[in-house]
């Protein structure tokens, strides 16, 4: 498992290989804190705040 964005959890635009703490397209936090939950499509850790989940895109919102 890794806690490294691949999207960005809140517009889920790319994110480039970097280590860049903020999303270039809309300036959310990158960074995971302490992964809440797993994501119900990759099983890859997500915080119950993400949108999308940062690892496969996959929408996790439940307050659209």
């Amino acid at each position: 498992m890794s806690l490294n964005a691949t999207f960005c959890p809140h517009c889920g635009e790319d994110v480039p290989e970097s280590n860049e703490s903020f999303c270039g397209e809309c300036g959310a936090s990158l960074s995971a804190l302490m992964p809440d939950t797993a994501c119900p499509n990759c099983a890859e850790p997500i915080q119950d705040t993400d949108i999308y989940c940062r690892h496969c895109r996959y929408f996790v919102s439940m307050n659209c």
